[in-house]
């Protein structure tokens, strides 16, 4: 038996075990996901307390409807992601917003028709065409240009990457596109184990979710959404880069494992996916039961809010150790820093509260569809 059939006989079998395990805790009241991500002290209720969205979301996303119908990528069930950048950056400029929103809007069209859960139901043909778009996008470089022919969908995102180009330094820019293009060719492919040909560790697929899931160029919009832009030399001499740089990841890794847990229904059980923190544990770990799982996959987002927690702590000591030094620099970090709260407060409200995960019948108090 070659590795990827073994793999997928392991996988499958497993899947077997926790769709079982899945139908009795249907029967159980809905647990909540607020009070399995929580640590210590910690509460998302006062947390978010002072969140608002964008308040100029409400004709941003008539703007962005009459976009992705023109540029026929608006699904159905699009009104429910595309407050996805009105949460994340309700702070950021008019136009730099509504170029974001293009993007992610973009992006969701993409994984909802091409994504990592779905590609393997794709027949072959659909297959290959959507291959050979997406291996165009994750080649782009700074020039932005496509071959004459190319999909509308490749036309769609070169114009899209223009705007950001055209509003940025050169430097941001040429790490956007690095990260950004680096997603793009990862997640819309079979996304499970099997066609990797091994069962990834927890720790290897947690760095992989950060990319597949896009947080780390969806971060880099901090900057973007407000046209601030760092000077990260001056940052590494301050001895505040490292820190800051894991910030972003502990973000990231918070939003991608923390939406495998508002996902697991919609991927695992209706998709059969294992690209899933919940089904990467229960490989790794084929010994624990559904709630074990559970139990280690929320612990695992609980001890990254924590480290938020301490690493925001951290980096606010050493902007105030610089006093009056660097004051305009200070400034800039200490916005940033407030940007990234808010990120983190909207992951979790858009989860929480976005129609895109709700289901007549959740495992998940946050998920389940009320009356």
């Amino acid at each position: 038996m070659n590795k990827e059939k073994n793999v997928r006989v392991v996988a499958s079998t497993r899947l077997h075990r926790i769709r079982s395990e899945y139908e009795e805790f249907l029967s159980a009241p809905p647990s909540s996901l607020q009070n399995l991500f929580e640590p210590g002290n910690f509460s998302f209720r006062d947390f978010c307390r002072d969140f608002n969205p964008h308040p100029e979301s409400k004709v941003l996303k008539s703007m962005i409807e009459d976009y992705g119908r023109e540029k026929s990528i608006w699904l159905p069930n699009a009104k429910d992601h595309i407050t996805c950048a009105l949460y994340l950056y309700p702070a950021a400029d008019f136009h730099r917003m509504f170029t974001m929103m293009k993007n992610l809007t973009l992006g969701f069209y993409l994984n909802d028709v091409m994504g990592r859960d779905l590609f393997k139901f794709l027949n072959p043909a659909d297959q290959a065409a959507s291959s050979a778009i997406i291996r165009n996008m994750a080649a782009l470089d700074e020039t932005l240009s496509v071959p004459a022919g190319a999909h509308s969908l490749e036309e769609t995102n070169v114009e899209i990457l223009g705007e950001f180009k055209s509003h940025s330094p050169e430097d941001w820019f040429s790490n956007f596109l690095r990260v950004y293009c680096y997603h793009i060719g990862i997640t819309h492919a079979d996304g499970d184990t099997a066609s990797q040909g091994h069962i990834p560790g927890i720790h290897e697929y947690m760095e992989r979710r950060c990319h597949l899931g896009g947080v780390h160029h969806i971060l880099l919009w901090i900057e973007y959404s407000g046209g601030q832009f760092l000077d990260w030399a001056l940052l590494r001499e301050l001895d505040v880069s490292a820190e800051l740089r894991r910030l972003h990841w502990i973000s990231a890794a918070f939003a991608g494992l923390s939406n495998d847990h508002f996902s697991f229904e919609k991927e695992v059980i209706d998709s059969d996916s294992d690209s899933n923190l919940l089904m990467i544990i229960a490989l790794n770990h084929p010994e624990l039961s559904l709630k074990g799982i559970i139990d280690k996959s929320s612990e695992i987002v609980r001890n990254l809010l924590l480290e938020m927690l301490t690493t925001l702590r951290s980096i606010r000591q050493k902007l105030s150790d610089l006093g009056d030094l660097h004051k305009s620099t200070v400034s800039s970090v200490e916005w940033h820093l407030a940007s990234i709260e808010r990120c983190m407060q909207a992951t979790w409200l858009w989860q929480a509260y976005s129609g895109r995960y709700k289901r007549p019948k959740s495992i998940w108090q946050e998920t389940t569809l009320q009356d």
